[in-house]
């Protein structure tokens, strides 16, 4: 049976943005809104909610040894730190790049439906599987010594058609790239000149006849 009794159906309007979710989650939801730079969570603290990004971009992020900001992983659509979900602790500060709107779920009961809701643990399976791929596609390609390579392995996975539309400001992209943004700069200057690719405002094309270039 859902976990969800009246009182928080009255406090939550999942509408279209958890459509098609089991009942058992989407009752729990609670949506929230962060204007930029504002914190989700910090570092160290303990887990209370599981969240689920509506719109907006929530950045994890954490200090290198060397004091440089690392992007962990940027979130446009879906969950953030799903792992929490049963860690004693963040290991990563989530901040809010640009206005978002959230959805909260509490930590315990959305545990506790994963235990008696067999179709709610299925669907829960797939979404971290989902996620597990893109984890794999990023850490292949912060893997690759050369920036060109990194830059053409993004448009390739994470494009479509060839065309890859940037989500985030150049310096942002390359945070997540694992380059300073000279290096980001440089290697786009010069597969554009090569040919390789091509820029449009904020889309990268990647030349269909062109090979990949170290």
């Amino acid at each position: 049976m859902p976990l969800c009794d009246s009182d928080h159906l009255s406090q939550s309007t999942p509408g279209r943005a958890l459509a098609g979710w089991p009942a058992d989650l989407a009752c729990l939801g609670v949506q929230s809104r962060l204007g930029s730079g504002d914190s989700l969570f910090l570092r160290e603290r303990v887990p209370r909610y599981l969240f689920w990004v509506e719109s907006g971009e929530i950045q994890l992020q954490r200090a290198s040894p060397h004091g440089r900001n690392v992007i962990l992983q940027r979130v446009r659509e879906g969950f953030v730190a799903e792992a929490s979900l049963q860690a004693t602790r963040y290991h990563c500060d989530a901040i809010a790049a640009e206005s978002s709107t959230i959805w909260s779920f509490p930590r315990a009961q959305v545990l506790k439906a994963l235990r008696d809701a067999p179709e709610l643990t299925l669907w829960w399976a797939a979404r971290l599987a989902e996620q597990l791929r893109f984890a794999r596609l990023r850490i292949e390609r912060l893997s690759l010594k050369g920036a060109s390579d990194r830059i053409l392995h993004a448009i390739e996975t994470e494009g479509s058609g060839g065309r890859f539309a940037l989500a985030s400001t150049r310096r942002e992209w390359a945070a997540e790239l694992g380059l300073t943004p000279e290096a980001l700069y440089r290697s786009l200057a010069q597969l554009q000149r090569k040919g390789v690719v091509q820029i449009h405002g904020s889309e990268l094309w990647l030349v269909a006849e062109s090979s990949a270039v170290s």
